[in-house]
This record gives structure tokens, sequence and C-alpha cells, in this order.
């Protein structure tokens, strides 16, 4: 991998900075000599600038979703693609989804790895597969409920308006509906939303992860044991880091992950500084017999964590406690202004907001977010759905309008 990289004109430059040539890394112990990676490598060199092989060798294009500004792309060769389609179909296989599966996708099929990714990955493990893509809620659980879907893909918090959507149409889970497992990812959420979305849709959830940069899912996702998520060690290298020093952190230790990917032949990648938080778990033989280590859940993003009055906040705090309210659907959006005001914009159950008793929610929301974290925040509560149709797609969970 270091000397298909050493052919990209961009790694070249950072190495020879380095004062390293690709015969000075003789094995893994030497990785920590090699240069990170980072995001504004992939945008100084959009589209093209980090490939190892002719244009012509490319079979299939993605990007990011660039919800923080222009998308990183990602290239792969005949061989790439073959092999991530195997990468995301051990992933599938670790949640039991396989031949006799009815497999639905509800998020975006154009260039959003994760998409295209699991639908090819679902047939590859032989499950009927459903490519219904981004709809409404209800539009989506009227497809499970006439296909007869057994398992699908989704962001987590579409899976919680699954759940509100299928009371509003009246369909009971294991009556109307034959689900059985939910593939979710591609944002930071918690148990509190696990355990919410598995007693609203009756099913098992599993967490997976996966980016862009490194070829999309199929990079860890959890098994039966739901102890951490497996990473696949023979096509990753995984690494967590001091964020502010950059020094290897011990297993246990809470940092961000870098990545090295080990098959790919059109974009190398090397010590990715991803921006994500988790934890390198210690090895121990794992229950379902798969000897893959672990990473623990996505904490949240380095860029995701906001200071606000000397305390340092992850949307992922706020999903914890507003999880504890069974009025509260699971969209939240964190609005900061003036020196460091906040109002917590909430999004509702529709029946609550006609006839619930807002005042009190807001009181005891407040109180609750107070004693997680220390801040006072303004409590907007809204109607559900409210935050995504605003944003056209996807909700950021933190709008930063301050002005010091």
């Amino acid at each position: 991998m270091v000397k298909r990289a050493w052919e990209v004109p961009a790694y070249r430059a950072k190495m020879k900075e380095a004062g390293l040539k690709p015969s000075d890394i003789r094995g893994i112990g030497d990785l920590h000599k090699l240069p990170f990676t980072f995001k504004k490598d992939f945008i100084g060199n959009y589209p093209y600038g980090l490939l190892a092989v002719p244009l012509s060798e490319v079979v299939r294009i993605h990007t990011s979703s660039g919800t923080k500004g222009k998308p990183v792309v990602t290239c792969y060769t005949m061989r790439d693609f073959d092999y991530w389609m195997n990468l995301v179909a051990r992933n599938l296989t670790s949640a039991g989804i396989g031949k006799g599966d009815v497999f639905q996708n509800t998020t975006q099929q154009a260039m959003f790895t994760g998409g295209l990714g699991y639908v090819e990955g679902a047939m590859k493990v032989g499950a009927t597969v459903v490519p219904f893509g981004p709809a409404s809620p209800e539009r989506q659980l009227q497809a499970m409920k006439e296909f007869g879907t057994t398992s699908f893909h989704a962001v987590p918090s579409y899976a919680l308006r699954l759940i509100e959507a299928m009371h509003n149409l009246g369909f009971k889970p294991k009556v109307d509906l034959k689900l059985r497992v939910g593939v979710l990812g591609a944002e930071a959420w918690t148990e509190q939303s696990r355990k919410r979305i598995e007693d609203g849709l009756q099913i098992d959830t599993y967490n997976n992860y996966g980016l862009a940069e490194a070829g999309g899912p199929g990079i860890a996702i959890e098994c039966s044991e739901k102890t951490g998520l497996h990473f696949w060690a023979d096509s990753f290298i995984i690494e967590i880091v001091d964020p502010e020093t950059g020094e290897p952190l011990s297993p246990g230790e809470e940092g961000e992950i870098v990545i090295t990917n080990l098959w790919r032949e059109a974009l190398p990648l090397i010590r990715y500084r991803t921006g994500d938080v988790a934890r390198l778990l210690p090895y121990e033989k794992c229950g379902c017999g798969r000897t893959h280590p672990k990473i623990s859940w996505i904490k949240g993003r380095l860029d995701d964590m906001v200071k606000i009055r000397g305390v340092g906040l992850y949307p992922s705090t706020i999903e914890k406690v507003l999880l504890q309210f069974p009025y509260v659907v699971g969209e939240f959006q964190l609005v900061l202004y003036g020196v460091d005001r906040v109002t917590l914009r909430v999004e509702v159950d529709k029946d609550f907001m006609k006839r619930g008793d807002l005042e009190a929610a807001r009181r005891e929301i407040a109180s609750k977010i107070k004693e997680e974290t220390l801040l006072t925040m303004d409590i907007e509560l809204c109607e559900e759905g409210t935050l995504a149709s605003e944003a056209g797609g996807k909700a950021k969970k933190i709008v930063d309008l301050r002005t010091l």
C-alpha cells in the first residue's frame, strides 16, 4: 500500500517532506513514521488528484454527503468494488441478514456510499432487495408492509421517525410488519436511541461504521454479542490517537480514529484522520467466534463538539437526555447565538404538540439538560419533521451563530 501511495504526487510529497521513502516502511511497527492524511488533502486534490490508477481503470465513483462543505470523492477499480462488496457482505452476515431476507434500503441511492453499498452488498448475501431509497416514513412503512420487508438499512434518526409513522398508520409490529433487523449508522447515536428503536419497532439493531474516504460501509459492525464493533483487521489498520498531539493512545483510551486502508487500488489511504471519536477496546475472545478486534460506538465527531461557557458538549450527550422523555421523537438542534446563548430545538410527537403540557415539558427538559451538562438552555418544542423539512434533508445538530 505504501508503494502504491508513493505513485500519487500528493502522498509522495508528504513522504519526502518527512524524509521517508517506501523502503523505510518495513512493517506495521513503522506505521507511526508515516505522515497523517487529512480531509483537506481530499478537498485540495478534488476530484481525481489522489488517484493511483488511470481514470480509465475506475469503474465507480461515489462521494460523501457533503453536509459540511465540498464532498469527498471516492473511486473504485473493479477489484476494489468486488472487495468492498465482500466487506459489506461481512457486515450484513454479522447482523444475521442473508438468503430468505427481504432487505429494504431507506437512504439515498445516488452518490452516497451507504445506499448503493448496502443494496449491492445485500444482493451479495442472497437477500431479496427492495431499493426503495429516501421517502417519507409513511411511504417507507407501506412498502415494508407490501413487500414483507424483514430487514432494512437507515440512519438512526430516520428509524426513530418510523416509530411515530407506524403509530399514525395504525400498523402493529409483528402483525402488519415482518421487520426483525435494522442496520443503522452514518450518524452518531446512543444506546438510549437503540432501546427506543428496538422497543418501538420490535426489532434487533446493529450499529455499523464506515466513511467514504476509506471506501464506504464495511469497516466495522456489531455482532450478536453487541459489546463493540468488530473492525475487519485484515483490510484496515485502526489507530486511536490524541486529537491534539497525534500521539497513539492505548486500548480503552478515547481519541480520534485513524485509518489505513490495506486493499484499495484506486485510492490508497494512509493514516487518515477521520475526526471520529471512539476507543479501541481491549482485545478479548468474542462469544460470536470472530477474532477481529473491536472499537467502541462513535461518540461523535471532533468538529461536532462545541465549547459553551467552557463546557465541551457533544450532540450524543443531548440525545441521551432527550430520549428519556416518551414524547420526544429523536431529532433536535442546538442553536448557539450571541456570546453563549443556547436554544435547544426539540421535535415532539404530533399528538403531544396538540394536547400535551408544553410548558411543563420545556421545564423538565431544561432541568434534565442542566443536570447532565451544567448548562442552561432555552427549550423550543416543534412538531416532528420540522427540522428535516427546514434543512431539506438531514438536519444539522448544531447551528453556531455566535458573534464572539
